[in-house]
């Protein structure tokens, strides 16, 4: 489920994405280059690299599978509890189903898209969490 927490997106939104599939990383990646002109899209594959990039700033998007390499899923998420993070938080994995409410308590902006999504599905989640796209074709946001 995904409300709506933003109208306006930053001019070039910083997007983190902690995902250690190859294929699943370069299906965001297009998705997100379909849908804002610039971005600073900062990849990882390893919890330990993300976390360094989460301590040092915050994004306008952390979008986070549940198990990777290095730091897991439910770490990150108590260090970003801890934290009191501010960002809008997009987990993509049920792994992380049965714990949403306990995040939202603690005031962590968390959203949930399973997979598998489709690219429609994920470009809604972007524009009620990070803002409308800046494309001209994208104006419309399509039925999801």
């Amino acid at each position: 489920m995904v409300k709506s927490i933003s109208k306006t997106a930053p001019k070039k939104p910083r997007i983190i994405l902690l995902e250690d599939e190859p294929l699943l990383i370069k299906l965001f990646e297009f998705c997100i280059a379909e849908w804002f002109k610039e971005t600073e899209l900062l990849k990882f594959r390893n919890g330990d690299d993300a976390w360094q990039e989460l301590s040092r700033k915050e994004p306008d998007l952390l979008i986070m599978d549940g198990t990777h390499p290095g730091l897991g899923g439910l770490n990150i998420m108590n260090r970003l509890t801890e934290k009191k993070a501010e960002c809008p938080i997009l987990l993509t994995s049920d792994f992380f189903e049965e714990y949403l409410e306990s995040y939202t308590k603690h005031g962590l902006k968390t959203f949930f898209l399973p997979k598998p999504f489709g690219v429609k599905q994920f470009w809604n989640a972007l524009n009620q969490l990070v803002g409308p796209s800046d494309l001209p074709e994208r104006s419309e946001l399509p039925e999801a």
